[in-house]
């Protein structure tokens, strides 16, 4: 287990390190990068990562806690879940979208993919996040169904796999294809097609 020395700005430390180890895994890949490559980006020893991290997939997983769309789905205030679904999904998915289509993260998305593409021995960076964003939005999906605010015959669970790949493939298409069919589209242009596709058959009829 990791240790962290009592003293003032732990956490300052710990996010310096974070954000340099976000910085060298996009650049050089999680598998190539080191320890002693993420101190060198931090202005650091080596030694003293260890004090935060127990090993580079424990500060990979720190990374992928606060610089991945992860946060907003795991710290929703209770005012978001009681909002009407149209409200809630547009304004969720539009500050996912910023994140992950945000340079620096989409850099790693992008190095992580080609190594394991290529057999490297990787942690997979999906699934370090994807089921847990599924878990919060059937639930959200679920309480809605409960108020009547969507048709109770749908699956909570289905549907919220069809909106999150309707969104991560919308993204692979621009920033691996560079498919210039969707990178035309705007931010709240890309949110809308994907909800005027979707919501229809969610929503309660008459």
């Amino acid at each position: 287990m990791a240790r962290r020395p009592k003293t003032e700005g732990t956490e300052d430390r710990r996010e310096q390190i974070i954000n340099a180890a976000l910085r060298v895994f996009a650049r050089k890949g999680f598998a190539r990068a080191t320890n002693k490559d993420i101190a060198r980006e931090a202005g650091i020893t080596p030694g003293l990562i260890y004090y935060y991290f127990a090993d580079k997939e424990a500060l990979l997983q720190a990374v992928i806690e606060i610089h991945s769309p992860l946060h907003l789905f795991e710290q929703l205030e209770p005012a978001q879940w009681d909002a009407p679904p149209p409200e809630f999904l547009r304004a969720t998915l539009l500050q996912a979208l910023d994140i992950i289509e945000s340079e620096q993260v989409f850099s790693l998305i992008r190095t992580v993919l080609s190594e394991l593409l290529h057999g490297a021995e990787t942690p997979l960076l999906p699934g370090l996040f994807l089921p847990r964003v599924i878990d919060v939005l059937q639930r959200y999906l679920r309480l809605q169904q409960t108020k009547g605010a969507l048709r109770a015959e749908i699956s909570a669970e289905e549907a919220a796999q069809v909106l999150l790949s309707a969104m991560m493939g919308l993204v692979m298409r621009r920033q691996l294809l560079r498919d210039a069919s969707v990178l035309r589209y705007s931010h709240e242009e890309l949110v809308s097609l994907v909800l005027k596709t979707i919501l229809p058959g969610l929503l309660p009829t008459g």
